[in-house]
């Protein structure tokens, strides 16, 4: 959705990260209080006022009635708690869903356990801030037929609730966002690249020439400008106008936008006339104000999609089939009546553009992902168990002309891993001297190294990593159960660590299984 810059963070909030810079401080905080709140979902837990309000206030370090954050700024976190949920899950849950219908299902039951934004601010209600609900969204992103091949536009991209959708179906994504809090926040949630920041009334008028996106989706203001005071009602269709004169030949624009805008709509007829000069409305349909409740709004919306390729005929539309009562009843008419995508030409093949091409996640086991309210199972982990040795060179062995020579384990031998399936080399000077023995210990899943999953090689680069990461990384840092959040702890006074599992010290008041088990939080010294 489009927004305005919103304001810095009050001055009385208690803020442990960048206290020089007090918009960072306000994004980060947020960010804080996402990833605790997406742990919560990924347990099965519902995010009532109470979990919402334990969360602000852990991330700020004081309470909105101190005037750290506004209930407002609880939304926001709520929202991208939800994308970082679908970036962890999403994918699985397709998966596993195995239709449309199931995934959307699963969503709505998702969607169930998200409160509902009672609260909202001057900002929000004059600029009209309602993101895209998941379930909508997905129904979008369905209608969009997104591919692995799609640039994908967003050009008012709020909290990420619509785009994230493009990102599971591993397309590249150009995201731009005019509200400052929201962009930082986005920038955060979608890191590799930046956010643009331009008034999407006039995206096609500043974006770089090169993007061409292949697809648009986008939920744009139903009445409100920046640059206007009071109700705009062209607001939508200057929106759709311009993201669609960025679409590539043969693209897709998908809009969510108020009921009263569309082409059987008399006051929007005109408008949609024109787009067909170059484009054609290949679906239209209304859904009810219920979908949007729990943001905050009853309203009625639609769903129009189009496609960049000439009508036949500008003045003639597809026939609506009418009002969907649920989001359901609308996936079943996109599903029907939505035809396939054209041939696309013209889209930018390599952006130099904000994108972000999806990236295969950690390794480390995640909870299996189920709707129902129950605490995720925790895998074991274990201790890497591996033997130091003293390396020499053999008797009688030689180095030979060559620049490399084949590497194998000196310094460490790690019981029962198996060998790297290829052929590994070092330079022929690292091969005549032994590395330092460590004392790093990590904790790993026991299938790692019982089905052979990382070599001796893989694992020996793991404790050498965390080595290198106990001598120069100064103080005490608590990783969360995401890997994505690191949080520096106070000082106190530390002993010494006999195993290295954390570290070469560790903070002596903390309890063992938060300095080993990585399902917690590990401790790196």
């Amino acid at each position: 959705m489009l927004t305005t810059p919103s304001t810095a963070a009050p001055a009385g909030a208690s803020l442990p990260l960048f206290p020089h810079t007090p918009a960072l401080d306000k994004i980060s905080s947020l960010f804080e209080a996402a990833t605790s709140l997406a742990q919560l979902l990924g347990q099965g837990r519902a995010l009532d006022t109470r979990a919402l309000r334990s969360s602000m206030e852990a991330a700020f370090g004081a309470s909105d009635a101190e005037g750290a954050w506004l209930w407002k700024d609880a939304y926001e976190a709520c929202e991208a708690a939800q994308v970082i949920f679908l970036r962890k899950f999403g994918a699985a849950m397709r998966t596993r869903a195995g239709s449309p219908q199931s995934m959307l299902a699963m969503l709505s039951r998702l969607a169930e356990r998200l409160p509902s934004q009672t609260r909202r601010s001057e900002e929000s209600e004059r600029f009209q801030q309602f993101s895209t609900p998941i379930a909508l969204g997905f129904v979008a992103a369905e209608s969009a037929a997104l591919t692995a091949n799609d640039l994908v536009l967003e050009p008012s991209a709020g909290t990420g609730l619509l785009i994230i959708f493009a990102e599971i179906a591993k397309a590249r994504l150009a995201l731009n966002e005019i509200a400052e809090t929201r962009g930082g926040l986005l920038a955060r949630l979608f890191r590799e690249g930046a956010i643009t920041s331009h008034n999407a009334e006039q995206i096609h008028d500043h974006l770089d020439p090169a993007i061409r996106p292949s697809v648009v989706l986008m939920n744009p203001p139903f009445s409100a400008s920046p640059n206007v005071e009071g109700r705009f009602a062209e607001a939508t269709i200057r929106h759709i106008a311009s993201a669609f004169a960025r679409l590539a030949e043969g693209g897709r624009l998908v809009a969510v936008t108020g009921r009263n805008v569309g082409p059987d709509q008399p006051a929007w007829r005109d408008a949609f006339i024109r787009l067909q000069e170059k484009g054609r409305v290949v679906f239209s349909a209304a859904l009810a104000g219920q979908a949007y409740a729990r943001h905050g709004t009853t309203t009625e919306t639609r769903l129009i999609v189009i496609d960049r390729v000439p009508a036949d005929d500008p003045k003639a539309f597809p026939s609506s089939p009418g009002m969907a009562a649920s989001a359901a009843e609308l996936l079943d008419w996109v599903a029907r009546l939505v035809p396939p995508r054209a041939f696309v030409t013209g889209a930018a093949p390599d952006p130099v553009v904000p994108v972000r091409a999806m990236q295969p996640r950690s390794k480390v086991p995640s909870p299996e992902f189920n709707l129902i309210r129950r605490p995720a199972p925790t895998p074991d982990f274990v201790e890497l168990a591996y033997e130091t040795r003293d390396w020499v060179p053999v008797e009688g062995a030689h180095l030979s002309a060559s620049l490399y020579e084949g590497y194998a384990l000196q310094a460490v031998h790690i019981a029962d891993a198996k060998p790297h399936p290829t052929k590994l080399a070092q330079s022929a000077a690292m091969a005549a001297v032994a590395p330092p023995p460590p004392s790093y210990r990590p904790y790993l899943p026991p299938r790692l190294l019982a089905a052979g999953i990382l070599s001796d090689a893989q694992l020996e680069s793991i404790v050498y990593a965390g080595e290198a990461h106990a001598s120069h990384l100064a103080g005490s840092y608590t990783v969360d159960e995401t890997y994505d959040l690191i949080t520096r702890r106070p000082r106190v006074p530390t002993t010494p660590c006999a195993s290295g599992a954390a570290g070469s010290s560790v903070t002596a008041p903390a309890p063992a299984r938060a300095v080993r088990s990585p399902r917690s939080s590990s401790t790196i010294g």
